[in-house]
Order: C-alpha cells, then structure tokens, then sequence
C-alpha cells in the first residue's frame, strides 16, 4: 500500500517542488519592478498584488485537484507552464495591466480553472470520448469565425467581438480535436507512401482539402494571415505525426511558399505586412514605425538587459500583445530571452514526449496537434518580433496580454498534462479510433 501511495504522489509532489521554484522566480522578478515604481514615485496600490494572489492559489489549489484525481503525468509540464504563465504576470504588471477591471482579473483564474478540467478529462485515458466529437469540434469553429465575419467589429486589422473578446482563439484548440478524429480514423489510408512521396486515397485526401479550405478561406477573409499559417502549419504536423513521413513535410513547405505568394499578391493587407518586413523605413514613422522601436528596444537590452522595471517598453506601439518579447529583450537582454525560450522548448519537449507516451493513436494525434500548435505560436511571435518573419498578429503564449489567448493556452496545457498521465489508460483499452 505504502509503494501505491508513493508512487501515486511522487509526480505531484515533484510538480509541487517545481511551483515551488517558479513561485520564488515570479517574486523575485516582480521586486525589481516594485521597486522601479517606488523608484519613480509610485507606490504599488495593494490591489495590484492580488492577481500574484490568485497565481499562487490558484496553481496550490491545482496541485491538490491534480492529487484527488490520481494524476500520475509529468511535472515537468505542469512546472514549465506555471513558469511561464508567472512571466506572463510579471510582464502585465511591469506594463500597467494590472487593475480592478474583471476583463483583466478574470482570464487568470479562468485560465487555470480550464487547465485543471481539461488536464481531468485527458488523464488516465480518459478522453477517448472525444474522438468522438470531431464533426462537432469543426461544426464549431467554423460557426466561430462565421460569427466573427457576421458580427466582429474590426480594429487595428483585427476581429473582435464585443468586451474585445477574440473567440478565434478557440478556433485552435477546436480544430486541433477535429483533425485528431479525422486523420485517426485514416491513419492508414494517410500512411500510405509511394518512394517517400505520401499518397492517401484520394478521396479521403481530397475530403481533407475541402474540409480545410473552409476555415482557411473564412481566416483570409478575416485578415487573420497569423491564424491561418498557425492551423495550416498545425495541418502538417498532425499529418507528420500520423504518417512519420518528411514528404508532407516538404510539400507542405512548397504549399506554404506558393500560399504565401499567392496571398502577398493579391491582399493589401498581407502585402503591407510583407513590405513593413522586408524593409520598415519605406514608412519609418507609419506601418515601420512599431517593427522599428521594438528593434531599437531589443538592442538597447543588450547582453544582460536595463533590468525589470528600468527600460522603456512603453515606446512600441501596443507593447503588451503583439510586441512583449522586445520589453522583455529591453529589460531582460540576450541570455535573459535564452533563457525564456529555454522554458518554452521545456513545455514543447515534453508535450511532444506525452503525445509519444499517448495509448492510442488520437491521443498521439491530439498531443502533438495542441503541442505543435502552442510551438508555432511562440515562433511565429518571436520570429516576428526580431524580424526574421513577417509579423502576423499572433501573441506570445502565456505572456502576451489578453484573456481569451491566456485562457486557450491554459487548456490547451492542461490537456497536454492530462495526456502525459497515460501510465493508467487500461492496457486493454484498443485504439479509440477503432
């Protein structure tokens, strides 16, 4: 009984040593930014440390339901998400985002709220209910961004329904389900491969296509160019995970290409974003004017960086979503930022590995699909800020400001959390699929 105990406990224990180190860097690095507001004549209002409250208890609070339930997955998921969502409250904090207002208190809580259910409904093997919802899970988020289309009020090239709420950030997650179910059902037929070139069924291929084309022309029509790289990027993941053949790989790279000039030519929209990247000071003090300051911030942080609370991050445009990397570059520097992206290539490893460890073969599918998508957000972010891809939109997971990214993220990590908790699945449980 004693070896049961242990071995039930020890990987929720060893989480909880890790909340435990990502705690005292979450203090550590918001004292510095306590004391530059001292610094400069404002004295933090005690309001302002109840999100820090929240964090803490929210994430304790998630250490006794992840015992209750019998999780036994991997606390290096679980920590490097903590780790990350803290940076991402620093980061509010150090910008001002921190108030009373609930649109600002809410996604927190909600975030981890939906982290804790859906790393429950994943765990143990118990979400192989899911695979049934596929058709659904589409239905969906196609209704989502029809929606947005119908009803979004647009502002500074994006879709917002109103409270600025971005239902398409749902999108993801919903369509991650329904290619999980899809491409499970057919994991043979998608399989198939002819001297390394994949050649599925036709029909089953061209199913696929139409089915995709739908989301991907409402995500265009949207202007939502960021969107539309993530679920076609996610495409070729799933269809890599299914099939472990490179060929989709490069053909989906030349689809890419041949997308992205197809796009570039015939959308002003995109077409700005191509000559902003290509070269900001054509309009140095318009479109080029934020890509410009983020650089001059990113190279003003240096090696070790102003430290937190001590730049000026406030001089980029609209620094809190898209461009929070270069305030982090600013006051953190170079080997603050490797050390950022080592915490993310943390959670992306041990997504992948919990996606390998999963029973079945949606549960393989799902995992790689909701960790390939988190890792393409992060780099078509950052790749953005520091100007080695065209900017897309698209925020930083876990950190950029916004509750409904912050809230998607965090179920998208409990899923994964609940899926690397595959040691129970019942060995004689067979492929959900079949």
């Amino acid at each position: 009984m004693s070896e049961k105990r242990l071995s039930v406990s020890s990987p929720v224990a060893a989480a909880a040593c890790l909340f435990a180190l990502d705690a005292l860097a979450v203090v550590a690095a918001l004292l510095p930014v306590a004391g530059a507001q001292i610094k400069s004549g404002t004295v933090p209002a005690l309001f302002s440390f109840l999100p820090f409250g929240v964090y803490l208890t929210g994430f304790l609070l998630s250490l006794g339901w992840l015992k209750l339930i019998g999780w036994r997955g991997d606390a290096g998921l679980f920590g490097s998400s903590a780790l990350l969502c803290g940076i991402g409250l620093v980061m509010q904090a150090r910008m001002g985002g921190v108030s009373m207002d609930w649109q600002q208190l809410l996604p927190l809580p909600a975030g981890i709220i939906a982290m804790m259910l859906s790393a429950a409904v994943t765990s143990g093997g118990r979400g192989a209910w899911m695979a049934k919802v596929g058709w659904l899970a589409y239905a969906g988020a196609v209704g989502l961004m029809a929606a947005m289309l119908a009803l979004g009020n647009r502002f500074r090239g994006g879709v917002f329904m109103p409270g600025n709420m971005n239902p398409s950030e749902l999108v993801k997650p919903l369509l991650v389900l329904f290619l999980a179910s899809y491409l499970s059902r057919r994991d043979r037929e998608f399989s198939s491969a002819t001297i390394g070139i994949p050649t599925p069924p036709w029909r089953d291929l061209l199913l696929l296509a139409g089915l995709w084309c739908v989301p991907t022309a409402l995500s265009i029509l949207l202007h939502d160019l960021g969107l539309m790289m993530l679920l076609n990027a996610t495409l070729l993941i799933m269809l890599f995970a299914v099939a472990r053949r490179t060929g989709y790989l490069a053909l989906g790279l030349l689809a890419a290409t041949a997308a992205g000039y197809a796009v570039q030519r015939f959308s002003a929209h995109a077409r700005a974003r191509f000559d902003v990247w290509l070269d900001p000071f054509t309009d140095p003090t318009g479109k080029g004017w934020q890509t410009l300051q983020a650089l001059s911030a990113m190279y003003s942080g240096g090696l070790w960086g102003a430290g937190l609370g001590s730049g000026e991050p406030h001089s980029i445009p609209i620094v809190t979503s898209d461009f929070i990397y270069a305030a982090l570059a600013e006051e953190i520097g170079l080997f603050g930022c490797a050390m950022l992206v080592l915490a993310y290539l943390i959670f992306f490893s041990r997504g992948f590995r919990a996606a390998g460890g999963a029973a079945t073969v949606y549960g393989r599918l799902l995992g790689a699909g909701l960790a390939g998508s988190i890792a393409v957000q992060t780099l078509l972010n950052i790749a953005g800020v520091v100007k080695a891809l065209p900017m897309t939109g698209i925020t930083l997971p876990f950190i950029s400001h916004g509750g409904s990214s912050m809230v998607t993220v965090m179920l998208m990590a409990g899923m994964l959390v609940g899926l690397s908790d595959a040691g129970r699945a019942a060995p004689e449980r067979k492929e959900a699929d079949e």
